[in-house]
């Protein structure tokens, strides 16, 4: 009986995400993103900011990244991001990276550091 309660819950869920054309998404694990480049060059127009650019993939074929988001706090700049079933894995993001941010982190892991 309960086999066959749960086996109902999934189908009804999967169901709804079709119909409302809903894509399962959960949070980036730093553990399986795989950094393929990362370059750091000067601003043109302020020349006191940095830009990081950040080329991967994500290691998961099913999953792709669908948006990253970063805040900052105190001297360092946190990436964070959300996964979404069958999106594109291959990434590009750029980080300006002002004179007071020392470190670039993605989640915990640390991309960049200015003593580098």
């Amino acid at each position: 009986m309960a086999l066959k309660k749960v086996l109902c819950c999934f189908v009804i869920g999967a169901l709804e995400m079709s119909l409302c054309g809903c894509k399962a998404t959960r949070v980036i694990d730093e553990n399986n993103l795989v950094v393929t480049n990362i370059t750091i060059t000067q601003n043109e127009e302020d020349h006191s900011l940095l830009i990081l650019k950040i080329e991967g993939d994500y290691a998961e074929s099913a999953w792709g990244i669908k948006s990253i988001e970063q805040e900052t706090a105190g001297n360092a700049i946190i990436l964070s991001g959300t996964l979404v079933l069958e999106g594109q894995g291959a990434f590009e993001y750029d980080v300006d990276i002002p004179p007071y941010v020392d470190v670039v982190k993605f989640n915990k892991r640390v991309l960049w550091t200015r003593n580098q």
